[in-house]
């Protein structure tokens, strides 16, 4: 390969002094030797068509299209000067035209310039075999105006892996490039082994989830799959339109199916696989737009909650105090009426409004991220809630420390229906009627709730069996993540907050 380099730097030097020569000879009109330049820029073309055709026979695949762009830079360089020569000629020699014109058009005839095109790439699995082999010959094998030789590297070019060994010794050649194609025929067009492949490629599609992307990929494959059939004269018709459309719908997930069967509306048919593909494009269509409103729905989310933090100050993100009730936001502990309670009633107002005990704000102490202590004792409470009698102290930080929390005191308020007792009877409870032991507190109260075993239809209607826990007094419905999924049933994100839900 280092001697055709060699040879082309000698060529391409001898390419810009002929230029130059040219270019004198056309400002001075001198016939005799535009003549000898003529000729001279003949034998230069078909050194240069030598050249690049031995290169073309020993360059790698890889390196074809850097060489077939340089050798169209200098056909076009050449073709320029012999057109500059040639129009200088016909002016001072009108006898020259004639023969002029046979010879550019010999020259042209003899070497068309090859073209980029856009190839296929072919790895040697069979079930890509049919699409590779009509695209390539679409786009190179029906492109008459290359020879043999460029279409066996272009050949050679597309293929890859084990398709690549089966023509990678023959050598470059008009001739051989029949003999390549039907090395590759003879390997992969046998019609057995291409039904096997595309049947098992069809077969062995994966089980979807309910998304828009792997529906739109089950269709894809399907269509691939069928389209390759047909070009095997198996036309999808009848017993085996049917047996596709089960095999298709046994890749559905249940959610799928089950909208499926809706749209079939009890009818007996069997469906045919025209109205599966067109249902399935819609359902991946309405997946799609569901994903989108669905993001929509998170970043408003997100908007709101750290506009909550942030305590913006514009229109639709204000917040009042919990306690003062001004428009103003500001932290709990630089509220003057909370200031001017007493730690008594300081605590039962965190307790009452389900705020944390170490940083007063609307999460369970136990959730807290909050480094700050107790300015006093360095326990992990509010020093505005820090009692000055140790006594006391021992009371209230136990329940602190143990993580009594905003959560549960909603659910002991819920469980008393008389929710004007609340206050007087978590007092108590709290202050004056716990036992305190060893600097732990004892709850002395007890509550027993109702269950019953009761059964709930899924998305299908069929029943599944649960266990319920009963209490009148709650203000919502709650099941755990796991009977839902059993049920199969939608799920939605909401909020549950200090100051709004959804």
């Amino acid at each position: 390969m280092e001697p055709l380099k060699t040879k082309k730097k000698v060529l391409k030097t001898a390419l810009t002094r002929l230029r130059d020569k040219v270019a004198s000879a056309v400002k001075d009109a001198d016939s005799i030797a535009l003549r000898l330049f003529e000729s001279k820029t003949s034998d230069l073309f078909n050194d240069f068509k030598l050249l690049f055709d031995s290169i073309f026979v020993t360059c790698k695949p890889e390196e074809l299209d850097d060489f077939i762009k340089e050798k169209e830079t200098i056909d076009d360089s050449i073709d320029e000067l012999r057109l500059n020569v040639n129009r200088k000629m016909n002016k001072t020699d009108p006898e020259h035209s004639i023969s002029s014109v046979s010879s550019c058009n010999a020259s042209v005839l003899s070497d068309v310039k090859l073209p980029t095109l856009s190839v296929p790439t072919f790895n040697g699995k069979i079930e890509n075999w049919i699409m590779f082999k009509d695209m390539f010959v679409a786009s190179v094998i029906e492109y008459k105006s290359i020879s043999n030789s460029m279409k066996l590297q272009y050949l050679k070019a597309s293929c890859r892996d084990e398709a690549l060994r089966v023509i990678q010794s023959i050598s470059i050649s008009d001739a051989n490039f029949d003999i390549a194609w039907k090395l590759l025929e003879d390997r992969y067009s046998n019609k057995r082994e291409l039904l096997n492949a595309i049947i098992k490629k069809l077969l062995s599609q994966p089980n979807i989830s309910e998304s828009s992307s792997a529906i739109l990929n089950l269709i894809d494959i399907t269509n691939e799959c069928i389209r390759s059939l047909e070009v095997l004269h198996y036309k999808v018709e009848n017993l085996s339109e049917t047996i596709i459309v089960f095999i298709i719908v046994e890749k559905l997930d249940k959610s799928t199916r089950y909208w499926w069967e809706k749209e079939l509306n009890n009818s007996e048919d069997f469906g045919t696989l025209k109205q599966l593909l067109s249902f399935l494009q819609s359902q991946a269509r309405t997946l799609q737009n569901s994903k989108i409103k669905e993001v929509k729905k998170n970043h408003n989310f997100h908007n709101k909650v750290t506009s909550m933090v942030s305590t913006s100050n514009t229109k639709s993100t204000k917040f009042k105090c919990v306690k003062c009730q001004r428009e103003e936001f500001h932290g709990l502990y630089k509220c003057p009426e909370f200031i001017n309670l007493s730690v008594h009633d300081r605590c039962v107002f965190v307790k009452r409004n389900n705020l944390c005990f170490n940083c007063l704000k609307f999460h369970a102490v136990r959730n807290c991220t909050s480094t700050f202590r107790c300015q006093k004792c360095s326990k992990k409470h509010s020093t505005l809630l820090h009692f000055e009698n140790e006594k006391q102290n021992r009371i209230v930080r136990p329940e602190i420390g143990d993580g009594i929390n905003s959560q549960s005191i909603t659910a002991s308020s819920s469980l008393n229906p008389n929710a004007a007792n609340f206050e007087s009877s978590y007092e108590r409870n709290v202050f004056s009627g716990a036992a305190v032991s060893g600097g732990e507190v004892r709850q002395t109260k007890t509550a027993i709730l109702s269950t019953a075993n009761i059964f709930v239809r899924d998305c299908f209607g069929n029943l599944k069996s649960a266990r319920a826990l009963l209490d009148v007094g709650s203000m919502c419905s709650f099941i755990t993540t796991e009977f839902a999924d059993l049920l199969q049933i939608k799920k939605e994100k909401n909020l549950y907050c200090g100051f709004w839900f959804e």
